[in-house]
């Protein structure tokens, strides 16, 4: 699980969850600012970027970003070692030793992405919190009193929790995902190569269509926003 949090010791290139949902949550955070301030101080109500930043970051962009990186970052990681594993008939050894090869191969990862990605994702949510408003407040100068009394308006632990979920769900069925494709890769390096290349595929369709149905069953179609003053 150490190697999944930090990879090996770098910040992108073979980082870690941890690391990457750090990178993303900066990144997410001056992104949503810069277009939410821009779009809105074209007729005036720029303060008001703090509206899109409690619930833009929390519904959509945070779990959607999360489930693409990890699937990229450490999903790949997965189907290679584990389709290195197949390959060199590790996985046949373990199942001789009468050790239950998917629990053991699969379960384990699935368990250990859990762990880093709850922790991270809460971490990554607070980091592009902060950077947002810093973007805002001290870069464009808007009043700082009237970005927070609309982002503490629209931050609700409620749906910090849906978001929650929504991450923890995506990454889980990455892991699966990732994990089936290298199970049973065969054909040698180039086969594991391809069962990297499936298995990506799958998991960034399935995030989109994923985030799609669970927005509508935790926020429904017409989800209300009300301002309070």
């Amino acid at each position: 699980m150490n190697s999944m949090a930090w990879g090996r010791g770098s910040i992108i290139v073979d980082g870690g969850v941890i690391s990457l949902l750090v990178v993303l949550g900066v990144a997410i955070g001056i992104a949503v600012a810069i277009e939410a301030y821009n779009t809105l101080n074209l007729i005036g109500f720029g303060p008001l970027t703090g509206v899109i930043g409690a619930f833009l970051n929390i519904r959509e962009m945070g779990p959607i970003m999360t489930g693409i990186g990890f699937a990229a970052q450490v999903g790949c990681r997965m189907t290679a070692e584990i389709g290195s594993m197949r390959i060199a008939e590790e996985i046949d050894a373990t199942e001789t030793l009468g050790i239950r090869s998917i629990p053991f191969v699969v379960g384990t990862r699935l368990i250990g992405g859990m762990l880093c990605v709850i922790p991270g994702y809460l971490l990554s949510l607070a980091i592009g919190f902060l950077t947002a408003g810093t973007f805002v407040k001290v870069v464009q100068g808007a009043p700082a009193g009237t970005y927070d009394h609309y982002f503490s308006q629209f931050l609700d632990p409620v749906e910090v929790f849906y978001s929650l979920v929504k991450a923890v769900t995506f990454c889980a069925v990455v892991t699966i995902i990732h994990c089936y494709y290298g199970f049973f890769a065969s054909g040698g390096p180039e086969g594991v190569g391809r069962a990297s290349g499936r298995a990506i595929r799958a998991s960034l369709v399935l995030i989109i269509v994923m985030n799609l149905v669970m927005t509508i069953v935790l926020w429904g179609l017409h989800p209300d926003l009300v301002f309070k003053g």
